[in-house]
This record gives structure tokens, C-alpha cells and sequence, in this order.
């Protein structure tokens, strides 16, 4: 029978080939006389997130008679759900969207509250954590005032504590929440951290975009060349699968216009040829759709972290038939971890969340160093060994290619001097995000619920 990470990978391509089809006729075909093949593969497309698009092809290719009614219901159960939250999600946008258009704060629509329109036709194709936008920076004043003129909810106070002044640091502003928690909303000027080794000019970004129609409002929307860069300066290291592989090369297999050459350059100037090799290599290995001329362009001149870890992936991939066995999201408990350090205020919870964090980025679990090392089975004692000695490094090197190494080592000090300094806060009286929710009359439970949805 057919390999899953094939039969679903080349599924979720908008235009699959005849090969393709064939094979994976073939394998609908062995599906339908087999129940417990249909609960492995409905498990398999489930815990990769790709149940709602696989649930739409299947049905686009008449593929879904193939299957029991019990494993058609199981997909249908999971795309209604996402359905529903992405409309809710997109008609309170339309309420934000609505005022920013009133105050001529200009926006463009990223990602895949984007692609649902312009790639894939459907506003279920896949569970997305926020709305997720582009403004610029000196709007960014205007926007919060909007936000709370709608009753919206910042989540925490910042990483600094600014309480949503736009921080040197980063790209992207405090997050909001609509007040029924349909909405969170992921309002950027930039498409990486400005303390990364990546650098974009945002000018050269807006003076690229076109129009777009959402929700019956003109706004904006990046070029061709700028999403594609955008979803691979995204692309996480370990949070690499099929699902975040397919944007890539379904935005690809879209375009009619996509200018090879401006991208390349595009790369060069932003520094993220490696990161573009990096990415364009996996996604090639789940859709076989990467033009060979362009990755010949990207070709890296030497291998740095990315290059080595692309190196064990693609071992991986080789030997057990799926690259996903390395997938993690390690940064997102870092970040999280961090952003519940900031939420508290008292030196004991400080305290015990910088220690988790020191463990997090010295001792990862066995588990977890399993994946980041991309090891497929036991490796034995001595690879082990040597994996648990570079530890630190690939957790550091993870943290750094997302906001840059320096920073990453600043705010572990910076935390740590936080930590010291917090015991006054046992003495002087200071309000916290808690307390904050309170006196708006909120629950802080609901936004605890609310910020674990996150993926």
C-alpha cells in the first residue's frame, strides 16, 4: 500500500498530475475494502491537521464514495468545526477592518487568511490561530485605539511590559482578542523580527502590493514574490510538515505571474537564500512542484545550521518515508513560557518560570531531543550522548533564527535580572494583567482558554 506522507502530501496539491492521480486512485481503491486503513489515514491526515483539505479533495476528485460513511463523517466533523471558527474568525475582522478603512489605516491580508480566498476557495481549508495582518508602523496608535473602541482584549502587556508600544524588537504588535473570543488578531509591520539576521524593507514590501476584495472591502494584499518569502522566513525549523509545506507550493502552483528572478533577489537582499533552500527543499520532497530552475538558483554556497538540518531531514525522509517525525514546536513553549513570565508580577512565579525556561533551553526531554536531533529510531549511547551535549545549541540556534542569537541571549539575561528585581513587587503595590482583566469585568480563565487554543 501506499506510503501516507506521499498519498496525502501530493492529495493536498490544487493541480496533481496523472501519476499522482493514478496512484492515489489506487490507494482509495485499497482504502474502501479496508475500515482500519480508513481510521489509519483519517488518524494520520487528523493529528497532521490536514483533515479539512483532505476532506475538500476528496470530495473535488470523487474520492470520498471510497470510504465509509463512519470515516466520511469523521472528516466532515472537523471541517464544519474549522469552517465555522474561520467565518466567525473572518466576520469580526470585517468589524476592524471596517473602522481601519473609516480612518485610512491601510492593510494587507497575510497568509492564509489570504490563500483561503486566493488559493484554495474555501474558508475551511485549515485551522488558523489569528488574523493575520500587515499595517504600518505609525498606524499602529490608531489600531489599538480601534481595538478597544471594540472592546477588544490585549493579551498580556507586552514582553516588556510596554502595554502595546511598538517594541523595538519585534515585528509585530500586542495581540488582541475579540470580546467573544472568535477573533485574535496578528497586526504586523514587518515580515520578521528586525533582530534577525533577515532583513525586509517594508517600503519595497508596500510598494508591491495589489488590491484585494475581502468581505466586500478594498484592501491590500503582498505580491506573488513577497508571500512566498513571507511563508518561508514563517517557516519554522521543526514546524515543518505537510500542512505548512502546502501554502508553499499550492501559492506556487497558483500563480501564473510568479517572477522566479524577483524572488531570487528578493532572497539575496533579505538574506534568506539558506532559509528559501532550507524550505523549498522539503516542500519539494511533499509535492515534487518546485520548479528544478529555481532551486538551482537558491543552490547555498556552504552549509550553515539550516543546511545540516535539511541534510538529516532528507536521511529521514529516505529511510522511513516521512519527514514529520522531527516536527515540533519547541519555539512556541519557549515563547509561551515567556509570555507567562510576563504576565506574573511576584518574584516566586517569576522565579519558577525563568527555571522551566533555563531547563527548556539546557535539558529538552528525551522526547523532544529525539526530534531536533532527527533521530528516525535509537540511535544508541554515544549518539545520544553527543545529542544531549549539543542541546543547548540547537534550542539556542532555534530561538535565534526566529528573533537572532543575540537577542535570544539578552532576553535570557534580561529575564534573569527581571527575576531578581521582582521582589519589590511584594513591597510596591503594581497592577497586574490579572487584575487588569478584573477591573474590565473579565475572566481571566476565559483568556488562559483562549490563548491554550493557540497551535
Amino acid at each position: 500500500m501506499e506510503n501516507k506522507f506521499y498519498i496525502a502530501a501530493r492529495l493536498a496539491k490544487i493541480n496533481i498530475n496523472p501519476d499522482e492521480k493514478y496512484r492515489i486512485n489506487q490507494y482509495f481503491l485499497e482504502l474502501s475494502i479496508d475500515q482500519q486503513n480508513q481510521n489509519d489515514f483519517f488518524q494520520y491526515c487528523k493529528n497532521w491537521k490536514l483533515a479539512p483539505w483532505i476532506y475538500l479533495q476528496m470530495n473535488r476528485l470523487d474520492l470520498i464514495d471510497k470510504l465509509s460513511e463512519k470515516t466520511q463523517q469523521d472528516f466532515k466533523t472537523i471541517y464544519n468545526k474549522v469552517r465555522s471558527e474561520n467565518e466567525n474568525r473572518n466576520k469580526e475582522a470585517i468589524r476592524f477592518l471596517t473602522e481601519f478603512k473609516t480612518e485610512g489605516i491601510q492593510v494587507a491580508l497575510l497568509k492564509g487568511n489570504l490563500f483561503l480566498h486566493q488559493v484554495y476557495g474555501d474558508v475551511g481549508y485549515k485551522k488558523m490561530n489569528d488574523f493575520d495582518m500587515l499595517i504600518h508602523l505609525e498606524d499602529w496608535p490608531k489600531v489599538q485605539e480601534i481595538y478597544f473602541k471594540l472592546g477588544y482584549i490585549p493579551l498580556g502587556f507586552g514582553w516588556g511590559g510596554e502595554k502595546g508600544k511598538a517594541a523595538k524588537y519585534s515585528h509585530a504588535g500586542l495581540s488582541f482578542i475579540s470580546p467573544n473570543f472568535q477573533c485574535i488578531t496578528g497586526t504586523q509591520w514587518g515580515l520578521k523580527s528586525p533582530t534577525s539576521k533577515y532583513t525586509v524593507q517594508a517600503d519595497d514590501i508596500w510598494q508591491n502590493t495589489k488590491e484585494f476584495e475581502f468581505g466586500g472591502l478594498e484592501i491590500r494584499q503582498l505580491s506573488a514574490e513577497y508571500n512566498l518569502l513571507h511563508l518561508i522566513l514563517h517557516m519554522g525549523i521543526y514546524k515543518c510538515g505537510i500542512r505548512d509545506c502546502m501554502d508553499i507550493y499550492n501559492l506556487l502552483l497558483s500563480e501564473e505571474h510568479f517572477n522566479e528572478n524577483k524572488f531570487v533577489e528578493l532572497c539575496k537582499k533579505s538574506d534568506a537564500v539558506d532559509k528559501a533552500w532550507f524550505t523549498l527543499q522539503l516542500t519539494n520532497l511533499c509535492s515534487g512542484s518546485i520548479p528544478e530552475s529555481l532551486l538551482e538558483k537558491l543552490s547555498p554556497v556552504k552549509k550553515n545550521f539550516l543546511g545540516k538540518r535539511l541534510d538529516s531531514r532528507l536521511k529521514m525522509a529516505l529511510k522511513t518515508g516521512d519527514m514529520q517525525l522531527s516536527y515540533n514546536d519547541y519555539f512556541h513553549e519557549v515563547e509561551m513560557t515567556v509570555f507567562y513570565f510576563s504576565l506574573y508580577h511576584h518574584f516566586h512565579k517569576k522565579l519558577f518560570l525563568y527555571l522551566y525556561l533555563v531547563k527548556l533551553m539546557f535539558w529538552p526531554k528525551a522526547n523532544l531531543l529525539q526530534k531536533m536531533a532527527d533521530f528516525s529510531s535509537d540511535p544508541g549511547v554515544l549518539k545520544w550522548i553527543g545529542a544531549r551535549i549539543k542541546a543547548p545549541f540547537l534550542t539556542f540556534s532555534l530561538i535565534g533564527e526566529e528573533i537572532g542569537l543575540k537577542i535570544t541571549l539578552l532576553l535570557f539575561v534580561k529575564m534573569l535580572f527581571d527575576t531578581i528585581i521582582s521582589v519589590k513587587n511584594y513591597f510596591i503595590k503594581k497592577e497586574t494583567y490579572f487584575e487588569y482583566l478584573k477591573n474590565r469585568g473579565l475572566n481571566p480563565d476565559d483568556i488562559k482558554r483562549a490563548v491554550k487554543e493557540i497551535q
